[in-house]
């Protein structure tokens, strides 16, 4: 229960330190994306759980998978963005 409590506050300050950073050194990157990373980071983070029988090769690779499968959806959202704009 602190988990749900803890991590909302947190995305939000780090969306916004990782926005402002990015525009800092040149590079835009929009809130939507950013935010779209803290939702499937919290799942993947969910997903993790329901899956942990043992930490043993096969947990791995579906967890890498998985994380994988979101920064590759973040970052074509991202690209789609950029390019839209």
């Amino acid at each position: 229960m602190i988990f749900l409590m803890i991590v909302p506050p947190v995305m939000i300050v780090t969306i916004i330190l990782v926005h402002e950073t990015a525009r800092y050194f040149g590079k835009e990157i929009s809130y939507f994306s950013l935010i779209i990373c803290a939702v499937l980071s919290f799942l993947v983070d969910a997903v993790a759980v329901a899956i942990s029988t043992a930490a043993n090769i096969d947990y791995f690779l579906k967890l890498f998978i998985l994380i994988f499968v979101a920064a590759a959806v973040v970052t074509a959202v991202n690209r789609f963005l950029e390019v839209k704009r």
